[in-house]
């Protein structure tokens, strides 16, 4: 799976990440977050009191070979999991990925297909 489609669906279907996929999520971003604070040790008992951090094993397990890994371990598990809730906006006219899922112009061409039809299609992988 390419880098582009990865990061489209790690960020526009974050809800179809399991339980333990969106808490290793949080707390990779939230380590992130932390990352050079002043006042570490107290902001991590807040965030893990507050459900950003976690000290489950198996969570943290989902994280041993880095974010990048994560990230494309959980793409690829949504996708063969949920293909048929992905909505994959392609352009019309250069067949790029939108940017968004409803994205309506083309961030390559900047072609324009606000009156156009509908053209969200499913992707070929």
């Amino acid at each position: 799976m390419n880098k582009e489609i990865q990061d489209y669906i790690i960020t526009y279907y974050l809800d179809l990440m399991s339980p333990e996929e969106k808490l290793a999520y949080k707390h990779a971003h939230s380590t992130l977050k932390l990352d050079g604070s002043e006042n570490l040790e107290k902001m991590q008992r807040i965030y893990l009191k507050t459900g950003w951090l976690t000290k489950d094993q198996t969570v943290l397990g989902l994280l041993n070979n880095g974010l990048e890994k994560f990230n494309e371990n959980t793409a690829t598990r949504i996708l063969r999991d949920h293909h048929l809730d992905i909505v994959f906006n392609y352009c019309p006219k250069c067949h790029k990925l939108a940017r968004t899922p409803t994205a309506k112009q083309c961030r390559f061409c900047f072609h324009d297909w606000h009156k156009e039809n509908n053209n969200i299609t499913d992707c070929d992988l």
